[in-house]
């Protein structure tokens, strides 16, 4: 049976940033820490992605879908560290 209340839950930056996806594939949370202000926008940007990726992920009934949705968020995240100088 399929826990449809079952929300997925994400962080980045060691909890700094806190993401919580409903099965239907929304997010329902997110919780970001004070301390992100020290960050570039672009380095919070990437942090928050991360983070919702991770949630979607672990709200994803489909273990296939789970493990392509974290390879292409590892795709988009080294994408992006080859845009910065």
């Amino acid at each position: 049976m399929i826990d449809n209340d079952r929300e997925g839950r994400g962080e980045a930056l060691d909890g700094l940033v806190r993401v919580t996806a409903g099965r239907d594939g929304r997010i329902t949370g997110i919780r970001l820490d004070p301390g992100l202000r020290r960050l570039h926008l672009d380095e919070m940007a990437a942090a928050v992605l991360r983070a919702v990726n991770a949630a979607l992920d672990d709200s994803l009934p489909d273990p296939h879908a789970a493990e392509m949705a974290r390879f292409t968020g590892a795709l988009t995240e080294a994408l992006n560290h080859l845009g910065r100088p």
